[in-house]
């Protein structure tokens, strides 16, 4: 009896193990089912995807950049061809006797040590670049080329910039800092800009490989997008020819406007230089261009920033003729100087002009009828005025560090110099002097306001932005005074820039105003012996030469600023270039 209990017993037992197991075996089996379906039928789709992605790698490829025009379809930026030798790792284990090889057959003058240090992590399946190749070198190779295996030439392209004289203009390519993009970037000025508009969408490979990421097949291709194109308001012929004349042994500036849509038809700056050598990696030529003390990289038409001298006469005529404080018969002499609190101030004329009214002041560049006028006035409204006439502006036309130049006030010199105003200051801000800073193109569009009745284009390098309208309307009266000064200063004996018309008689009719910018402020005692005028004194120390002018006289269409850096009297030097220019582009009708 007891031994049939307990075989009972163990039965029990086992059947209760037997019923422990089989639902641990049951609930595992719904737990599989469950990921079965799961996997399977629910997420069927996401799982499908990932498994191709395991086994089909995706290659972008980089697109065409968009090309660059001048305004009569010139191309001036584009995209060539660039060969380089690449080595495949995979192609051939004894891969560094070949490129030693290749060293001896075509000079590359390569260190095998450090490409072999390279190499040794570089994936076998993907090209590695060692040389570019000229046309010599690839010839040579193609002859040879059944002695390499795992050297390849491949074509990639470049950006390829046909004229130098754009380049601080146009500006260069360089490497992106992002190392997922596949492509160089705009880092300066119009390709720096517009990178978003000229870069193009990269196109895709989808290859199928095997577990060892070798390319088995090519399974489909999306295309790149090339880059959409730009068209500049440069003339090429002008920019050309504007700097064939820029005196090479001066630093100096360009820049012609068209005053009805304000486009930029030339800007020019000296020295430049060639935007090529940041595409070729020419790296010596690179650092020695970062380095040079005459700054090639600055272009000085659009941040160079100079006392604009008396080309900046117009708008203390302008506010005095606003505020009732001038006629245009309001008659001063000048007897060669002026004084306010025990101070002189010289006329640039040393016997001074005689008698003066509007006219004449500007037409002969008088100084002391300018400081006889500034004794009246407020530099705040000077300053004021200067800047709804274009000055004193930021001006964002596509190029890389804008800025605005300085036309002071009082709020201006507190904060920066934490000084109080005084009058003197005034009378020599009156002549264009003192704080005074402008660039060749504000002077530019200084000159367009006055020619527009205040109201001007905002000056513009894409021919395809359409034209925005700035500033305040002038008096049309007061306009039609300053204009006719203009007028007389180059076509009127006596006017400071007359002779351009004596020496070329046959040349187009303009009308403007000469400047001269200090670069040091000169000594009385200095300027009474004439000295200063002397050829004692350093290059570097002498007066920039200045000059706005516009023509045709009787309609304008073109203005032109001229800079050159101690150059001395802007009738001697820089009138003359701006007449040439001006002439050029009424001719040529660009």
């Amino acid at each position: 009896m007891e031994k049939n209990k307990a075989s009972q017993d163990s039965i029990k037992i086992i059947n209760r193990r037997s019923f422990i197991i089989t639902s641990i075996g049951l609930i595992l089996s719904f737990i599989v089912s469950i990921r079965l379906f799961s996997l399977q039928i629910l997420n069927f789709d996401f799982y499908q995807k990932k498994s191709v992605e395991n086994k089909v790698a995706v290659k972008a490829t980089p697109p065409l950049r968009g090309d660059i025009f001048d305004n009569e379809k010139n191309l001036v930026a584009l995209n060539s061809s660039l060969y380089e030798f690449v080595i495949y790792k995979s192609l051939n284990k004894n891969y560094l006797d070949e490129v030693n090889k290749l060293n001896n057959l075509i000079n590359l003058d390569l260190k095998i040590s450090n490409l072999s240090e390279k190499l040794k992590s570089f994936n076998p399946y993907t090209p590695f670049v060692i040389s570019r190749a000229n046309w010599e070198q690839i010839v040579k190779f193609e002859k040879n080329k059944f002695l390499f295996t795992s050297i390849k030439i491949i074509e990639s392209k470049k950006r390829y910039y046909p004229h130098k004289n754009l380049s601080q203009i146009i500006g260069y390519m360089g490497k992106s800092s992002d190392a997922k993009e596949l492509y160089s970037k705009g880092i300066f000025h119009i390709e720096k800009t517009y990178d978003d508009h000229l870069k193009g969408k990269p196109g895709k490979i989808f290859n199928e490989v095997n577990s060892r990421g070798k390319v088995i097949r090519e399974i489909s291709i999306e295309e790149p997008q090339k880059g959409k194109s730009l068209n500049l308001t440069i003339n090429l012929k002008l920019q050309n020819f504007a700097q064939s004349i820029l005196p090479m042994s001066n630093k100096g500036a360009i820049t012609v406007l068209n005053r009805f849509d304000g486009s930029i038809l030339s800007m020019n700056s000296n020295p430049t230089y060639d935007a090529q050598v940041f595409e070729d990696l020419e790296n010596d030529t690179i650092k020695s261009l970062l380095n040079d003390s005459n700054k090639p990289l600055l272009n000085r038409a659009f941040t160079g920033f100079y006392p604009p001298g008396s080309v900046f006469k117009p708008i203390p005529a302008l506010l005095g003729l606003k505020k009732n404080i001038i006629n245009e018969k309001t008659e001063i002499v000048c007897t060669g100087s002026t004084s306010l609190a025990d101070r002189n101030y010289y006329c640039w004329k040393k016997n001074g002009h005689g008698r003066v009214n509007l006219k004449k002041a500007i037409k002969e560049s008088c100084d002391c009828y300018f400081y006889e006028l500034a004794k009246k006035i407020n530099i705040d409204d000077l300053s004021d005025l200067a800047t709804d006439l274009g000055l004193n502006t930021i001006y964002k036309i596509g190029l890389s560090n804008a800025q605005k130049g300085l036309v002071p006030n009082k709020k201006w010199k507190k904060s920066y110099l934490n000084q109080g105003w005084y009058q003197g200051e005034t009378l020599i801000a009156s002549i264009g002097q003192g704080y005074n800073l402008t660039s060749p193109l504000q002077l530019a569009i200084l000159y367009s306001a006055l020619l527009n009745g205040g109201k001007f284009p905002s000056p513009k390098l894409i021919k395809d932005e359409p034209t925005q309208y700035i500033g305040k309307e002038l008096n049309s009266i007061h306009q039609k005074v300053i204009l006719n000064a203009l007028k007389a200063a180059v076509q009127e004996p006596s006017g400071t820039a007359y002779k351009l018309n004596l020496d070329n008689p046959n040349f187009v009719k303009i009308g403007g105003k000469t400047g001269t910018s200090q670069v040091i402020r000169i000594k009385e005692e200095d300027r009474e012996d004439d000295l200063y005028k002397s050829k004692e004194i350093e290059d570097r120390f002498k007066d920039h030469s200045v000059f706005v002018g516009y023509a045709p006289i009787e309609e304008p269409k073109y203005i032109a600023s001229v800079i050159i850096e101690n150059g001395g009297s802007g009738s001697a030097v820089a009138a003359p270039i701006a007449h040439k220019i001006l002439n050029f582009a009424y001719q040529e009708n660009v």
